[in-house]
């Protein structure tokens, strides 16, 4: 790998980093949790075909648009694609696996309702993957 790419991943890791601080100090970190999922802190992004993509949970959807609102304008100040969307826990989905196993969490506000939907969800994608197999 690239001395450069890695470089790069850590700018954007970086990047993250303060974005997160930018949060924290306009709605505080107990109320909801912003996801980081797919290629944006790898090495494997690519400037011309790759966005962020970012999944925020809060049970409260007026805090959740002020928060999309702020990562919209935090991404696109930099040039930067993002795909924002918003965890809805009435509609499970094989999708929300992967934003919800992200290593990349803002807060540590993960209460056991959304643990709950996670099961779910992955209980889909498995029973998915099997009828593919079968």
């Amino acid at each position: 790998m690239k001395e450069k790419e890695k470089a790069e991943a850590l700018k954007r890791i970086e990047d993250l980093l303060n974005l997160q601080s930018k949060l924290f100090s306009e709605f505080g970190e107990d109320k909801y949790n912003v996801f980081i999922f797919g290629s944006y802190p790898t090495t494997g992004y690519n400037e011309q075909t790759s966005d962020v993509d970012v999944a925020v949970y809060t049970q409260d959807f007026e805090l959740y648009k002020r928060i999309a609102a702020e990562i919209e304008l935090y991404f696109w100040e930099k040039g930067v694609e993002s795909d924002i969307f918003y965890i809805d826990l009435t509609i499970p989905a094989p999708f929300f696996v992967a934003p919800l196993k992200a290593q990349i969490q803002f807060t540590d506000y993960y209460p056991q309702e959304l643990i709950d939907f996670k099961h779910v969800c992955e209980e889909q994608l498995r029973q998915i993957k099997e009828k593919i197999v079968a």
